[in-house]
């Protein structure tokens, strides 16, 4: 049930090299569940297919090695968007499996994985999507062992819903809320939210998804893209007992420019300032995973941005920025930042979460 964690760098989408080394050097037995969070250099756009080419070398990669049951055991979440500083990687999670729990011990990172049944796109951005994904949270933090308040980060990939798509429906309420990858983040975050009650089931009474952002998760980070009919959902938190060497943090952020708060997420999980308030220490980390986000108005602590005026789309911006913001801090563009916080913070804010090995 303890968690493993690995990384590689990639010199393409489809480049799963450093996947293939990885499993090359762990038995099947030894495998409860493969989880792959990566991001893809791509232009982030609906039709971006390099999520696609990941996933599919990725899927093969893993069919050579463990055939169709362990494809059935794994967990693959890709995001587009390499702005900034940000180097293509992907990190690997793997899962020990049956292991035994031991009562004293102190708590470990775990994970569980689940995911919803293909949604149809009159379906998408609505409360139906909403409720499937709050149930396979609900699915994965079983798997897990994991209480609500246990859980730390939870991880969808949602479905986007094209025009092509909609326009299929002939519906005019399903062709309107087309083409928009934040309500579809948005709807999936909000199911996070209803997992982990933080959201009370009667707000859906009343249209929220994309419209009241005072509602909100706090520990999910939620993608969408083409390569998937259904949400994939990780879950992941700290069980007491568990045999393992890592443990997993996670923190709200006002802004992209909350550097406190970044600072107090690696202090927490075991880093340290020095003298300059420069982080030390942080090579225990082991992964580092943002959602980037900024206010619906555009306005950032008060002064006027572009960043929803431009030719380039929002998300780009948010990535960049931000990948500037905690490279500065980490010393390392190896990170994986994604833009677009709907739902997933007060708005214009965003979420960190960092892996710290333990030993």
């Amino acid at each position: 049930m303890g968690v493993s964690v690995y990384s590689y760098p990639t010199t393409s989408p489809n480049d799963v090299a450093g996947l293939k080394r990885i499993l090359k050097n762990i038995p099947i037995s030894e495998i409860g569940r493969i989880a792959l969070l990566g991001k893809t250099e791509g232009p982030a756009t609906i039709n971006d297919y390099s999520r696609e080419l990941a996933l599919e070398a990725a899927e093969r990669a893993i069919m050579q090695y463990g055939g169709e049951q362990l494809l059935s055991r794994t967990t693959s979440i890709f995001s587009t968007g390499c702005e900034g500083i940000l180097s293509p990687l992907v990190y690997v999670l793997i899962s020990t499996p049956n292991e035994k729990v031991q009562k004293n011990g102190p708590p470990q990172l775990v994970m569980g994985g689940a995911q919803t049944r293909k949604l149809n796109p009159k379906e998408l951005i609505t409360n139906i999507q909403v409720e499937e994904v709050a149930a396979a949270v609900d699915m994965a933090k079983k798997e897990a062992g994991l209480k609500s308040d246990e859980t730390s980060l939870v991880f969808v990939k949602s479905p986007i819903l094209t025009p092509n798509d909609a326009a299929l429906t002939g519906d005019p309420q399903v062709m309107a809320r087309a083409g928009i990858s934040g309500l579809s983040r948005g709807a999936a975050a909000l199911g996070v939210a209803l997992a982990l009650d933080e959201i009370d089931q009667q707000i859906l009474e009343q249209p929220i998804i994309g419209q009241d952002f005072s509602h909100y998760a706090t520990r999910a980070m939620t993608f969408s893209g083409t390569e998937v009919k259904h949400c994939e959902v990780l879950v992941l938190g700290n069980r007491p007992g568990i045999k393992g060497t890592s443990r997993i943090y996670s923190k709200q952020l006002t802004d992209i420019l909350d550097i406190a708060s970044l600072k107090d997420l690696f202090c927490q999980a075991g880093c340290s300032l020095n003298i300059k308030g420069e982080l030390q220490d942080n090579s225990i980390i082991q992964a580092v995973m943002l959602k980037a986000g900024v206010a619906p108005d555009g306005y950032l602590r008060g002064e006027r941005t572009t960043v929803y005026q431009s030719e380039l789309d929002a998300d780009k911006h948010m990535r960049a920025a931000a990948s500037g913001v905690v490279g500065s801090l980490l010393g390392t563009g190896r990170i994986f930042v994604s833009g677009g916080s709907e739902h997933q913070a007060i708005p214009g804010g965003g979420i960190c979460a960092c892996i710290v090995n333990t030993k």
